[in-house]
């Protein structure tokens, strides 16, 4: 059956019609349901929430009323005013703190924890906000040993944060030294004074504060760098730009004055012991 020249014309353009009305719907439907970036997440929940391990003073500690405070808390007051949101701090063992990153229950790390090529496989850093020089501490009786020959240490057990930079440091320098791996520093500590472990290995602010409360603990002549450019804030892989811009934007605002938060935290701790 032939149909009619005006007739074939006119069921063209109703066709052509509904073409474009479907493509447009199309369109808006894609508009609405825009994927949103990893910023305005944490905004429309109104909340930033922050994992660290509350056991590394002057980074981040429990002060004596029981509340998280130290340098890198300051930080994060800081931060969650820069995306205009309240904040939340989850207290985490050091080695847990990048699975729950993972497992999305929260938000970002900040907690002194430095870019590494292993870490950075499971999560995006921020510009790196401060960094510092470890250190050996030994008890007082045993520092002039070591002092007068470092290699001792290989023969020796040395208690560090579990999946720490400093781990990394005594295996890569002291291979055949045996591992204590604990969660919190004041458990190093702990550890070295009881006589469970002939040294530790931390940062000097963190040490400084550890000899305080243990007299018979002190610093060794031996430091070494983790050779990691220094702490930094971790995200989730993958963030969006628009929340790390944000980040960023306040390590560079604040970077000078986060050196000068460590060592008003270190002050604030002895003057409370």
């Amino acid at each position: 059956m032939r149909i009619k020249k005006p007739l074939l014309i006119t069921m063209l353009v109703i066709m052509c019609i509904g073409l474009f009305v479907s493509i447009s719907a199309c369109g808006k439907k894609s508009t609405s349901t825009a994927k949103e970036t990893s910023l305005e997440k944490i905004k429309k929940k109104g909340i930033l929430t922050v994992g660290l391990s509350a056991s590394t003073a002057p980074y981040e500690f429990h002060n004596t009323k029981n509340k998280i405070v130290g340098a890198d808390v300051l930080l994060i007051k800081k931060i969650a005013k820069k995306l205009g949101v309240k904040y939340k701090i989850e207290d985490i063992d050091f080695d847990g703190l990048l699975p729950a990153l993972q497992a999305k229950k929260v938000d970002m790390i900040v907690s002194a924890m430095s870019p590494t090529p292993e870490r950075e496989k499971s999560a995006d850093f921020s510009k790196v906000y401060y960094k510092s020089t470890n250190v050996f501490v030994t008890r007082k009786e045993d520092a002039a040993k070591y002092n007068s020959n470092y290699k001792l240490l290989d023969q020796s057990t040395v208690a560090v944060l579990n999946s720490s930079t400093q781990q990394q440091v005594v295996e890569k320098y002291f291979p055949n030294a045996h591992l204590k791996l604990l969660s919190k520093d004041t458990d190093l500590a702990l550890a070295v004074a009881n006589g469970k472990a002939d040294a530790l290995l931390v940062d000097m602010p963190t040490a400084a504060l550890l000899e305080k409360n243990n007299k018979s603990l002190v610093n060794t002549k031996i430091k070494r760098s983790d050779n990691t450019a220094g702490a930094a804030v971790a995200m989730p892989k993958n963030t969006s730009k628009d929340l790390k811009n944000a980040v960023n934007s306040v390590i560079t605002k604040y970077k000078a004055d986060y050196a000068k938060w460590v060592i008003q935290e270190v002050k604030y701790v002895k003057s409370n012991d």
